[in-house]
């Protein structure tokens, strides 16, 4: 069973999923999570708190949205487009709600960049070290270059399909054509690379 803390944050990311940031109030969360009036308050004393909590709450949903089932991802091109396709699915789908809000809040974001240091920064810094090793052991010969070319291909794609559903979209193989044009040398034969 999650903690009260959890169970508030969870209630706040749908809330804003929902109605976006104009929904997100103390009183609101309280309803969302049904818990006494107040309880929000007691972990989360201002707004910028509570969005602060939300961002650290976020940033650990969408890593499971990526790992689970598993604990970890199997370091291979394959591995990793499989990951990043279980992603994308939980987040047009079951986790629609937090992929909502991630939006919201980067728009907040924009216009507040204090939020940017204090709550973004330190949270997609820690994913991007998972990541960077990840893709690293996976065979990537430029680490820095191939996260932020997958990073910013998975978030269009999201944008993208939630806006302009594609019937019958499988993420993994589009994901997995991506990691293959970035020629990873993890699995490939030796005389391809001398191509």
């Amino acid at each position: 069973m999650a903690d009260r803390r959890t169970v508030l944050l969870d209630a706040a990311l749908e809330l804003v999923g929902t109605q976006g940031m104009r929904g997100l109030t103390h009183r609101a969360v309280d309803a969302a999570a049904g818990v006494p009036p107040g309880s929000t308050s007691n972990h989360f004393r201002t707004r910028e708190a509570l969005i602060l909590g939300i961002v650290e709450r976020f940033i650990a949903r969408e890593r499971a949205m990526a790992t689970e089932p598993y604990d970890e991802v199997d370091a291979s091109p394959d591995g990793v487009a499989a990951a990043l396709g279980r992603f994308v699915e939980r987040a047009l789908g079951p986790d629609r709600a937090v992929t909502l809000a991630r939006y919201a809040i980067l728009v907040e974001t924009a216009q507040n960049p204090d939020l940017l240091r204090e709550g973004m920064a330190p949270g997609a810094g820690q994913v991007d070290a998972w990541a960077l090793d990840l893709i690293t052991r996976a065979g990537s010969q430029d680490p820095a270059r191939d996260l932020g070319v997958l990073a910013n291909y998975v978030t269009g794609l999201v944008l993208h399909e939630l806006a302009l559903p594609t019937p019958d979209l499988d993420a993994t193989a589009r994901i997995r054509g991506v990691v293959d044009s970035l020629r990873w040398t993890r699995g490939l034969d030796a005389n391809a690379l001398q191509m």
